[in-house]
């Protein structure tokens, strides 16, 4: 995938995963010459209870509930057990 002329994004995993009561999970973790970017969202009923992304590849965020809060990136693993922690609390 290739966002603007001059800088590439390729697209590690994206991947949407439905649950039997409706809910979702969202992942989406791409990589270019700054670095990584990603979305980590779990939807329920139209309502995003859960997300962690970085926006506009600047600002690191957790929302928590509709609270967000800075989330200090660290790694892939780390997001990933950040993400399920939360997850389990919801």
């Amino acid at each position: 995938m290739r966002s603007s002329a001059s800088a590439s994004i390729d697209v590690v995993l994206e991947a949407r995963c439905a649950q039997q009561d409706g809910a979702w999970v969202e992942i989406r973790l791409a990589r270019d010459t700054r670095g990584f970017a990603y979305r980590l969202a779990f939807v329920r009923d139209g309502d995003c209870l859960l997300c962690y992304e970085n926006r506009a590849r600047q600002e690191h965020a957790r929302v928590l509930r509709g609270r967000a809060t800075r989330y200090v990136f660290r790694s892939v693993e780390q997001l990933r057990y950040d993400f399920e922690r939360d997850l389990e609390a919801v």
